[in-house]
């Protein structure tokens, strides 16, 4: 183990405080290695009362533990200052030792109340520092989420389908005015170099897009060149969304791709991770899980031989501490075994140690900083803790951060949450697989409004909820194209039901490029009546059964109105079935209830009433409105209809 960067804080002390009369010190190892003498902590003729001061040069992507003395007398607080903004501690003599993370090099200002006995570090001013937020996860959250890459590329080649849109940086470029009117929030592919054609095999993190070094080593980003995303980004950021990145550190592929520049592999072969101030990192083998396959005694079909393993080859798990260990959600993290490239394999991070922990916030914050994202997408969380990514959001400040926890199990996600101290959302994926891939694929409507098997119905502020996203759009389990498939129906009554309910929705670009018509309509009716992340469904009801009742409607409480959600065959009566709306006002209609789907809004707003590019309706849509007994009825195709949509003859 690497020794602990140590500095304790002791200090000066201006005012008699008990038995305290001698003097508060700030000493340290700051070089790991040299042992510098103490430094005197002094009042300021500007500075606050009671207060000392202390300034240090401190090292990037670091942590530095320490404790505050004074007359033998030991103060700490057993945590770590990760966020980079002035923090404040209360420093007790029965907590452990603090510890301070850097994100960049500069001068860290020690501040301490020798009254209160608090401590406060006010970090370097950096001039490329993007906004800080207090939370990732912002109360009544209004965004909207596109998805704008699915799995584009075959994994033979690296020329991209484009049967559902071309989602290179380039073209998105062209597109991101249209997309920043609808989307708060563009979430984009991972951008850093890669060992296969998606992303999702990172191999140095410091290097964005397709580039090539002055020493010509190039990488390859499949999605376009790092001028090409900082151009997207830029774009995004004028017409008013927030980006957010693809964050891959459950694990990380060694060497360069041999595709491209034939070079030899071997399993531990990592690149200098250079991130300028914020720091520069070189993973080795022992960055590595104990339970990763480079450890097993047996060789699995399709490894390479562990004699191409490099210095990594010579080390076993038993060499490896407890400490080394993934802190992780499942035992150890997700093994990533990529077997379609022979020589291409990705090592399991562990972030249970100390330089896996400093490299990733020094990642992170330089991502922010430096190329403009604004949020973070977390891949496969099974092997990352929550705790961990608490830490991580800490230190880079993020605006938006959600946890990919792939599993149907709600207490799974909402045990995640918990462990994240509910600074992150999660993707719906038990609403995923209940409500899209089962309900509304087979017209089991029914189900939307009597199943809760969804987080939206647990957590909503907590959840961002989804149609499909690459991994299912790859595996052909829902989208277009399989057994499985939606049509194009199914696809536009899930799209009015995902931007109608609460939650952060997020739709995939294939949907988007497919339903440009809907997804306006939809995503304008629910900011029109101002529906957020957790916005009350006010009523719902369904019926199942023959054609003519299978349907599903429901009210969605908003800021500025509401939102009327009406699902199911062609039967259903057209107008809105509820006069006046909870809040007394007209309904407008967004989108019609043609073929399968419709929505309608109140609210001060106005937007255009949308007409879907469909074949003409038969005559059997058109209905009429009667007031009997003070009732309202509506007849329609031979049916006469109550105002919650049941046939009543």
């Amino acid at each position: 183990m690497k020794k602990l960067f140590l500095f304790i804080i002791t200090a000066f002390c201006v005012l008699t405080l008990g038995a305290q009369t001698g003097e508060w010190l700030l000493q340290g190892n700051f070089k790991a290695s040299d042992w510098s003498g103490p430094t005197k902590m002094e009042a300021k003729t500007d500075g606050a009362e009671n207060t000392l001061y202390a300034t240090l040069t401190l090292e990037p992507g670091k942590e530095y533990e320490f404790k505050i003395n004074c007359d033998s007398e030991w103060y700490g607080n057993g945590g770590t200052m990760t966020r980079a903004h002035c923090t404040n501690w209360t420093m007790s003599t029965a907590d452990g030792n603090c510890r301070i993370a850097t994100t960049i090099k500069g001068d860290y200002e020690f501040a301490f109340n020798t009254s209160s006995k608090t401590l406060s570090v006010v970090y370097p001013y950096n001039p490329k520092q993007a906004t800080l937020y207090e939370t990732a996860v912002p109360d009544r959250n209004p965004d909207v989420m596109l998805q704008a890459f699915y799995w584009a590329h075959d994994g033979n080649t690296a020329i991209p389908y484009t049967e559902y849109g071309d989602v290179s940086w380039e073209k998105l470029g062209e597109e991101a005015s249209e997309l920043a009117a609808y989307f708060d929030l563009i979430w984009l592919a991972p951008s850093g170099e890669t060992a296969d054609f998606t992303g999702y095999l990172p191999m140095n993190y410091s290097h964005q897009g397709t580039f090539e070094d002055e020493l010509g080593h190039h990488g390859h980003s499949p999605w376009g060149t790092a001028a090409e995303l900082q151009q997207l980004i830029s774009k995004l950021h004028q017409g008013g969304a927030k980006v957010v990145a693809d964050i891959v550190l459950n694990h990380t592929s060694a060497g360069h791709v041999d595709e491209y520049d034939g070079e030899d592999k071997n399993w531990c072969n990592w690149t200098v991770n250079d991130f300028g101030r914020y720091g520069s990192f070189k993973p080795d083998w022992s960055w590595i899980t104990a339970e990763d396959e480079m450890f097993a005694d047996d060789q699995m079909p399709g490894r390479i031989d562990r004699s191409m393993t490099g210095d990594c080859g010579n080390h076993n798990t038993a060499e490896l501490t407890p400490d080394d260990k993934s802190v992780s959600y499942q035992s150890g993290n997700y093994s990533w075994d990529y077997q379609e490239y022979n020589s291409i394999y990705s090592r399991d991070l562990a972030h249970g140690k100390r330089e896996v922990r400093e490299m990733s916030r020094a990642y992170l914050t330089w991502m922010r900083d430096s190329i403009g994202y604004d949020g973070f997408r977390y891949d496969f969380m099974k092997g990352i803790s929550g705790s961990t990514l608490f830490d991580y959001n800490r230190a880079s400040a993020p605006y938006f951060c959600v946890a990919e926890v792939f599993d149907g199990n709600i207490d799974k996600q909402l045990g995640f949450l918990k462990d994240a101290n509910y600074e992150t959302y999660v993707f719906d994926f038990p609403g995923k697989f209940h409500y899209y891939n089962d309900a509304i694929r087979t017209y089991n409507l029914k189900a939307l409004a009597t199943d809760r098997y969804s987080l939206i119905h647990h957590d909503p502020g907590h959840t961002v909820t989804f149609i499909d996203n690459h991994d299912s759009f790859r595996e052909g389990s829902n989208l277009y194209g399989s057994p499985n498939a939606m049509d194009d129906r199914q696809a536009r009554m899930a799209l009015a039901f995902l931007l109608s309910m609460p939650g952060v929705p997020c739709v995939v670009y294939p949907y988007w490029n497919n339903h440009k018509e809907e997804c306006r309509a939809f995503i304008m009716a629910r900011k029109a009546a101002g529906v957020h992340s957790q916005s009350e469904i006010v009523q719902q009801w369904a019926g199942s059964g023959q054609m003519g009742d299978n349907y599903y409607c429901a009210i969605i409480k908003g800021t500025k109105g509401y939102l009327f959600l009406k699902l199911g065959y062609d039967s259903v009566p057209t107008d809105a079935p509820m006069e006046p709306s909870p809040d007394g006002q007209a309904w407008k209609c967004a989108w019609g209830n043609r073929d399968h789907a419709g929505v309608w809004y109140t609210g001060e707003e106005e937007i255009p009433d949308s007409q879907p590019s469909l074949p003409e309706q038969p005559d059997c849509n058109k209905a009429k409105k009667e007031l009997k007994n003070g009732k309202i009825y509506i007849h329609r195709a031979g049916h006469t209809y109550d105002i919650m949509g049941r046939d009543v003859e």
